[in-house]
C-alpha cells in the first residue's frame, strides 16, 4: 500500500483515538505525510516486514517494530530499526528492483521511474472529485480524499 495514503489514513484513525504504528522503507514520503508515528527499515518496496520466505525474521522485526512505536511519545516520530536486505544492488534504482530476484535480493532490468512527479497542489483522479474537494473546507479535504462521510 502506498505510504503517503498509509501516513494520511493513519493520521485519521489516530484522530478517532485509535492508536497506530506504521512501517515504511520511504522515509521521504512518510515524512511528508506526517504520520503519527512509523517505523523505518531500509529494506526494498514491498518487503517492509523482511524477505519472503522467512516467517522467523518478519515476525522478530514486526516485534521489534511495534515495542519501537509503542514506546514513541512525540507525534510525527520516525524511528529506524536497523535492517538491511543482502545488497545494496536495489538501492541503486529502487523502482525497477525485479520480484524475480527478490529471494537473492539483486536488481532486476532497469524499468526507470514510472510514476509522476510530486506536487504540493493536490491531484485527483476524476474532474468530479476535484469539483467536490473544492465546495469543502481546507480542513474537511482529508475526508473527501479517503471517501469517508462528513
Amino acid at each position: 500500500m502506498c505510504h503517503q495514503s498509509v501516513g494520511l489514513i493513519a493520521r485519521h484513525i489516530e484522530a478517532a483515538g485509535i492508536p497506530t504504528i506504521g512501517f515504511s522503507s520511504a522515509y521521504s514520503i512518510t515524512a511528508a505525510a506526517n504520520p503519527p508515528r512509523s517505523v523505518l527499515v531500509d529494506l526494498p518496496l514491498g518487503h517492509t516486514v523482511g524477505a519472503p520466505g522467512d516467517p522467523d525474521g518478519q515476525r522478530t522485526l514486526l516485534a521489534q517494530g511495534l515495542a519501537l512505536g509503542h514506546a514513541m511519545t512525540e507525534p510525527g516520530t520516525i524511528e529506524s530499526l536497523d535492517y538491511r536486505w543482502i545488497d545494496d544492488d536495489w538501492k541503486a534504482n529502487p523502482l525497477s528492483w525485479s520480484r524475480k530476484a527478490q529471494t537473492s535480493g539483486s536488481s532486476g532490468a532497469d524499468a526507470g521511474d514510472t510514476r509522476t512527479g510530486r506536487s504540493k497542489e493536490p491531484v485527483y483522479q476524476l474532474p468530479e472529485d476535484a469539483a467536490m474537494a473544492a465546495e469543502r473546507s481546507i480542513d474537511e479535504h482529508c475526508l473527501t480524499c479517503l471517501g469517508l462521510p462528513e
